[in-house]
This record gives structure tokens, sequence and C-alpha cells, in this order.
């Protein structure tokens, strides 16, 4: 996942940190944030499809190895040698895509308190 670049804050896996020395700058901050804020939930969102598409390859992949392991006979014994030496294709690594989800979350979370507190330093 390659975030661009913000001009006061920086995202460090998934910590946010925020440097800012006037209240201009500070408001500045605020809406970059929440751009990055949004750029994220998109990112989220095409995450979670992923892990829906994901998750039913996985299920289909084990529907039909469930189906050609309850088939019996001369030909059905054929087709299950034949393909144990042909190539397939690897199945997602839906444990991967559910970091990158839970680790999108927490950005998220974190740029959220980011603003709560430049809002509050802003406020007082």
């Amino acid at each position: 996942m390659q975030l661009r670049e913000m001009r006061f804050a920086k995202i460090d896996g998934t910590e946010v940190l925020v440097e800012v020395k006037s209240a201009t700058e500070a408001k500045a901050a605020i809406k970059e944030l929440r751009h990055k804020k949004k750029e994220l939930t998109l990112l989220k969102r095409r995450i979670a499809k992923q892990e829906g598409s994901a998750r039913r390859t996985i299920e289909r992949a084990e529907a039909a190895d469930l189906r050609e392991s309850r088939r019996r006979g001369l030909f059905a014994t054929l087709r299950r040698v034949s393909r144990a030496f042909s190539k397939r294709t690897p199945l997602p690594d839906l444990d991967a895509i559910e970091r990158d989800l839970e680790k999108t979350d927490e950005i998220i979370h974190n740029i959220e308190s980011c603003i709560v507190q430049l809002e509050g330093r802003l406020l007082g």
C-alpha cells in the first residue's frame, strides 16, 4: 500500500504524526488529513471488495474439491491423477488481505484522532 506524501503529516506504519507551528498550518493540516482519510476510505472499500472476491474464490475451490473427491469410477480416478500433475493457480491469500484491511482501519482511526487533537488546540 503506497500512500502519497503529505506536507504537515507523516504516516509511519499505522502511526500518524503531525507537525505544525501555527494556526494556519494546523488548519491546512486538518484539510490534508481529511483528504487522506477519504483516500484511505476508498482504499479500504477496494480491499473489502478483494476480500469478498477472495472468499468466494476459496469457497468455490473447496466445493469443487469436495465434489471431485466424491466422484468414483475409472474416469474420476484418471481425472484426479491428471490434475495432480497440472499447474493450479494459487488461491488468494486471505490473511494478507485481512491484515491490510486492519492496517487501513487503524490508520483511519489514528488520522481521526489527530484531527480531533488539532481541532482541540485550535479551539483552546
